[in-house]
């Protein structure tokens, strides 16, 4: 069989076939040793009962790249499938006991093995030390039901018959966990269990690798997790299906890629008759080790994930509602190309649009067909270009997924129609011009078409009408630092009205009194570069974006009016407001075309002429987001911060396991134990109140009494729960916080959380003082709030905020009097 290996005339993965036996092996070792201990004809392995074979068989499957499990595990996991399949006869209370102790231990090594950053080999030695506790309890009692028995005056026949019916109850208490003593026999429980969507190997080609003298065949392969295993396992949940099924269309208003165009133009997603699912795939690279170490690339993988758009936007930027499709070598990728990853998807995903699954998802959970189909592909400008088979490098011409711009182009028009848009015919005479270039020409690629995109293999998908743009990449650590950098410079430079110092002291000084996000503090700044030269040290997304909306309320007073830097940072904000609001009307769309034109006519005649700095690629894109929002829905919808936070999961995970043999298998798996793991918790719907410290109080000792009195119906003098500080969908408001209650054409009306409170329905609320908006101050973006006297209460339900992130109030001097003014997030209106 080896020598067959070594002349690739095997073919992987190698079955079994012994008897009746399914296993499947990548290899020739695993397939030996398994021959070795299921199918010898010796005494050494129990394989009596039917059922238990087939059970250690697939176990023995699922675990086929497991090196370190000895025969004896095997052995261990018959004898417990023997004991699990034993007669219930005797069951009795004292085995209820044990299977709830059972329900709890595997609760507890699910949530262990769902952290990424708990090694799967200190889990055995929790389980052990519990076993060894439970023995000494259970002999302790032995010991005192004895001694007592004894002490009573029972004779000690009669005492020695209660003690062997003790003794014999007592027995499954000895070693109560054993089932999940060793990381093998917790693999082999937690794969069989029926929501658990195992990884697939899935070979992307072969090579022969050398050691000491000898050459093998290896095959290179990535891990494949199935999209339908996967929407099975989550349409086995009622909450998940409610809430696929929730009716968040409003006409003339953008809030989810449902409402746009692409949508309902598609033959599948504008068909009301059926039930389908919606699929962003998202793709990127993701180094696993320490980028400063020597070969850090070689580990370095590609990972594509999904979301399911049908999803409402609060439940999709959730961790658990990212999930994972595929993870490959960055250096297969190169070498082999994305077709292997994407003609897997592309096969599963036709079946999917054209044959579907039957699921119970009906308003009464009859069952019903479910379709799915790909609806826009994401990720950063890089990984977009390469995935759709575009060029990778934007200082050329032709860069853009959308239209045939060039670099002169960039730099004078700022309309979308300006530009002649890709269509499927041209496409189709670009990528048929590469086949005749090739080989005869040093460019790879027709007007910045390198190849086909498997993708386009997908019915009513197309690479040219992929209206996808990630905003945060595109504005947040693209545009926002750039000209940031050229604001700051113009203000402290050429302005002279604050340097760098002082810049960092009333940064600090401002976070060190913010209530909400503390945590994207901006990092201090370092020597202000030459305009366009961007920010130092480089931050996180988030952390520009707080930099951005804070920094006129942090440094309004030291501005004079009309100060044409500061008018252009305003007007930054303005833009930006827009970009990531979440909901979108045909107006704003409109509107925000104006705006950036507007905005790259004031960026190129202050900073173009004057300091000869030149539009980024990046800057073009922003002609084509109103496009992208009338196509797609909003813009945070695509947006690759919630893909983004997921690497951290691999990466904690990379550094926790510490086994690179396999990086792709180990996390792969390690994922699919954390989704199983959210699927049993359900972390993926998030609509649970989690509650600080609470304490219970009379109504009559609350300022808002009559308010709790006519709204839940209670007398004063009754009991109500109150708390300081709760989180809802992993936002977490605070007393004091500041949150939108209102917006109408006379302005805005805000709240301050004066506590939260739960009475006899168990549902929380928050109980607010209403704070009226005085005026919104242009020169420090931001609303000027004034407090209403006498106080005005007023109780919320979660569900009822107009926009559920909480506000920070700050204090400002302006003209001598004291101004509070509150920012807020994006541009926000009521529906």
């Amino acid at each position: 069989m080896y020598n067959h290996s070594r002349l690739a005339e095997l073919r992987m993965p190698i079955l079994c076939r012994q008897g009746n036996c399914k296993a499947s092996f990548v290899k020739i070792y695993n397939l030996l040793r398994h021959i070795e201990s299921y199918h010898r004809l010796d005494n050494e392995v129990q394989c009596s009962a039917v059922d238990v074979q087939q059970q250690s068989l697939q176990a023995c499957a699922d675990d086929q790249d497991l090196h370190d499990v000895s025969d004896s595990q095997y052995g261990t996991v018959d004898a417990i499938s023997v004991q699990q399949s034993s007669d219930t006869s005797t069951v009795d209370i004292s085995h209820n006991c044990i299977d709830d102790v059972h329900t709890e231990a595997v609760s507890l090594v699910a949530a262990l093995r769902a952290s990424s950053s708990i090694p799967y080999s200190a889990i055995p030695a929790v389980i052990n030390s519990f076993n060894h506790m439970s023995s000494s309890l259970s002999d302790f009692f032995e010991l005192i039901a004895e001694s007592s028995l004894l002490e009573a005056g029972v004779d000690s026949e009669s005492a020695l018959s209660v003690m062997q019916t003790i003794h014999q109850r007592l027995e499954c208490s000895h070693m109560p966990l054993d089932f999940l003593s060793s990381v093998y026999k917790q693999d082999a429980y937690f794969k069989s269990h029926d929501l658990f969507v195992k990884p697939e190997p899935v070979c992307f080609g072969a090579r022969y690798e050398s050691h000491s003298g000898t050459s093998k065949l290896v095959y290179d392969t990535f891990q494949y997790v199935s999209v339908e295993q996967t929407l099975k396992s989550l349409l086995q949940n009622k909450a998940y299906i409610e809430a696929l099924l929730e009716d968040h269309v409003v006409p003339g208003v953008y809030r989810g890629y449902a409402d746009g165009e692409c949508a309902k133009l598609h033959k599948l997603f504008g068909n009301p008759s059926k039930f389908s699912i919606m699929i962003q795939l998202f793709y990127d690279g993701l180094g696993t080790t320490n980028p400063l170490r020597g070969q850090n690339t070689i580990n370095n993988i590609g990972v594509f994930f999904y979301t399911i758009k049908n999803l409402p936007a609060r439940y999709n930027s959730c961790f658990a509602n990212v999930h994972l499709l595929a993870l490959c070598y960055s250096e297969d990728l190169k070498k082999y190309g994305f077709d292997p990853v994407l003609e897997k998807f592309v096969h599963e995903i036709n079946l999917l649009q054209n044959i579907g699954f039957e699921a119970n998802v009906g308003p009464d959970g009859e069952r019903m067909t479910v379709y799915a189909s790909l609806c826009q592909v994401t990720g950063d400008n890089l990984a977009l270009n390469g995935l759709l088979g575009y060029i990778e490098s934007f200082s050329s011409d032709f860069f853009c997924t959308f239209c045939y711009t060039t670099q002169e182009m960039i730099q004078k028009h700022f309309r979308d129609d300006v530009f002649q848009r890709r269509t499927i015919t041209e496409y189709e005479k670009d990528v048929k011009k590469i086949s005749e270039i090739a080989g005869k020409a040093t460019k790879n690629h027709c007007r910045g078409v390198k190849r086909d995109c498997a993708l386009n293999r997908i019915d009513g998908y197309h690479v040219t009408e992929n209206w996808s743009l990630d905003v945060m990449h595109i504005v947040l650590e693209g545009i926002i630092p750039v000209e940031l950098s050229c604001i700051l410079y113009g203000l402290c430079v050429e302005c002279k009205l604050f340097d760098v110092r002082l810049l960092n002291d009333d940064i600090n000084l401002f976070w060190g009194t913010m209530t909400v996000g503390k945590d994207e503090k901006p990092a201090t700044l370092n020597k202000l570069l030459e305009p366009g030269q961007g920010l130092t040290p480089s931050m996180k997304a988030v952390q520009y974006w707080s930099l951005l909306k804070y920094l006129p309320v942090i440094f309004g007073k030291r501005v004079p009016q009309n100060n044409e830097h500061w008018n252009f940072l305003l007007h930054l904000c303005r833009l930006v407001d827009l970009l990531f609001a979440p909901r979108v009307t045909v107006g704003m769309i409109q509107y925000m075309k104006d705006v950036i034109e507007d905005h790259l006519n004031m960026y190129c005649e202050l900073y173009s002429t004057k300091w000869q700095v030149k539009l980024r690629p990046k800057h073009h894109l922003l002609v084509h987001l109103p496009a992208v929002i009338q196509k797609s829905g909003p813009l945070v919808g695509m947006s690759c911060m919630r893909y983004e936070l997921k690497n951290s999961f691999f990466k904690r995970s990379a550094h926790t396991a510490c086994n690179f043999i396999n990086i792709c298998h180990t996390l792969a798996n390690r994922h699919q134990q954390h989704v199983l793991y959210s699927l049993l918790s359900s972390l993926h719907i998030r609509d649970t109140v989690v509650v600080g410290r609470q304490t219970s109080v009379p109504v009559c000792m609350l300022a808002y009494c009559e308010l709790l009195c006519a709204e839940f119906g209670v007398e004063a003098t009754d009991d109500v729960v109150v708390t300081s500080k709760v989180t809802v969908a992993g936002v977490q408001y605070v007393k004091n916080n500041i949150i939108l209650l209102d917006v109408h054409e006379l302005g805005h009306v805000f709240g301050r959380i004066s506590t939260f409170v739960c009475a006899r329905n168990d549902e929380w609320y928050l109980v607010v003082e209403v704070i009226s908006d005085d005026k919104f101050c242009s020169h420090y973006h931001a609303h000027a709030i004034a407090e209403v006297k006498p106080p005005a209460y007023k109780l919320v339900k979660f569900d009822e905020l107009i926009d559920h992130h909480p506000l920070h109030c700050c204090t400002v001097n302006i003209g001598g009097s004291v101004v509070k003014l509150v920012r807020l997030p994006y541009h926000i209106f009521k529906l």
